[in-house]
């Protein structure tokens, strides 16, 4: 859950003189990234906000600030975010990862031009030398999909981000190069194809949408969006549909599955409001529909909604019991709220359904490790490893160490 930013600036006054004091023989940057790394951005705030006041040239601090600043609640959160990534940029130019993070919140602003701008100087900037890690977040899940390096020779995710620009510019000839591109460097990505299709639908050309989305869900079966866009094509077109469920709705009020249909194409233009009134309109009319519950907790996540969430879930697991994907979004929602114990269990009922599946077993041992139950986390970690789960070596790193 997002806390606002004035609550966050209140407490550190109040705090600040005795906590800078317990600090002071410790190192504000690295209590910093243990607080980043395990969400705890409150804390991670006041580490990095007094490790800048102390090192008020190390462009680290400010990159790390700027990432801390987008998590809180507020219209000026923002702002304060792109402070400081002009901060670390200013003492650094050529520091990579910074453009990354700030083109990524340029698009979310709807300032195309800029993010353009940002991730056209991260792609071609000499990366050096550094290992510090850059997360993608994927479209359809809350976490982190992919993990890179500033590094990485690998440009497909700074060519998907690309091409979401160009997608939210209405230039989607230009998208689809850019997408086509990513997928020439991965393939395995199905974030990529579903926007692949995506830009496909706004061409028109509407079967190869189809393949291209048939080819996400290949790679990840359970991809929301893919799903819905494929819903919409199959079902009679384009955009259009929109106005046709709509239609459909005044006509019969009473119709939950025109409400669902209505609530899948907001949620793929990601109207979250829009989204949620129509899955809420379709659960008064028709509340035995699992389907109902399932999207509107994955609506709830979308806006890190937790609680709520995590209700909506249990309502799906009150109709199907054991359903694999439910008990990992409930998971994610618990744990998310710092309920790591019962975040715990789901991820151990997930490991007693699908024993050969390696997501299971790092979202245990990410749990386990917050809990400080290190060599379970561990075993957990290698086990994800084991079973092919990839871009996980940081992260194994940290909780296993090195041997």
């Amino acid at each position: 859950m997002k806390v606002t930013l004035s609550t966050i600036l209140t407490a550190s006054f109040f705090i600040s003189l005795p906590f800078l004091g317990i600090c002071q023989s410790q190192n504000d940057y690295d209590l910093g990234i243990e607080a980043f790394d395990r969400e705890d951005w409150e804390t991670a705030y006041l580490h990095f906000e007094s490790w800048t006041q102390q090192n008020p040239a190390d462009p680290m601090g400010y990159w790390y600030l700027g990432q801390v600043f987008e998590q809180f609640d507020g219209i000026e959160s923002p702002q304060l975010a792109l402070e400081n990534y002009q901060k670390a940029i200013s003492l650094n130019p050529e520091m990579a990862p910074v453009y990354f993070s700030r083109g990524r919140l340029f698009l979310s602003l709807g300032r195309y031009e800029a993010a353009e701008k940002d991730f056209l100087t991260y792609r071609y900037l000499p990366k050096g030398e550094t290992t510090q890690v850059i997360y993608r977040r994927s479209s359809t899940d809350q976490g982190f999909s992919s993990i890179t390096t500033a590094q990485t020779e690998n440009p497909s995710d700074v060519l998907y981000y690309l091409g979401l620009v160009k997608l939210s510019q209405k230039d989607p000839e230009t998208a689809l190069s850019y997408l086509d591109s990513a997928i020439t460097f991965n393939s395995n990505e199905a974030d990529f194809f579903s926007e692949k299709g995506n830009a496909l639908m706004d061409l028109g050309r509407n079967e190869e949408a189809k393949l291209s989305l048939k080819k996400a869900l290949e790679l990840k079966p359970n991809h929301y969006l893919a799903k819905q866009r494929l819903l919409i094509l199959e079902n009679g077109g384009d955009r259009a549909q929109l106005e046709n469920l709509t239609q459909a709705i005044s006509q019969d009020p009473e119709n939950p599955q025109a409400w669902k249909l209505r609530g899948f194409y907001k949620f793929s233009q990601e109207d979250w409001q829009g989204a949620l009134d129509d899955f809420s309109a379709a659960i008064e009319i028709h509340p035995e529909d699992s389907e109902n519950w399932f999207y509107r907790a994955k609506t709830h996540a979308k806006l890190k909604n937790w609680e709520q969430a995590e209700r909506d879930f249990s309502e799906v697991l009150f109709i199907l019991e054991n359903d694999y994907e439910t008990l990992l979004g409930r998971g994610q929602s618990r744990y998310y709220q710092n309920k790591v114990e019962a975040a715990l269990a789901d991820f151990i009922q997930l490991i007693a359904l699908d024993p050969e599946d390696p997501s299971a077993y790092y979202h245990r041992g990410i749990t386990l490790h917050r809990l400080e139950r290190s060599v379970e986390a561990c075993n957990d970690i290698q086990k994800a490893q084991e079973l092919g789960m990839m871009g996980i070596e940081s992260v194994a790193e940290k909780i296993c160490g090195s041997d």
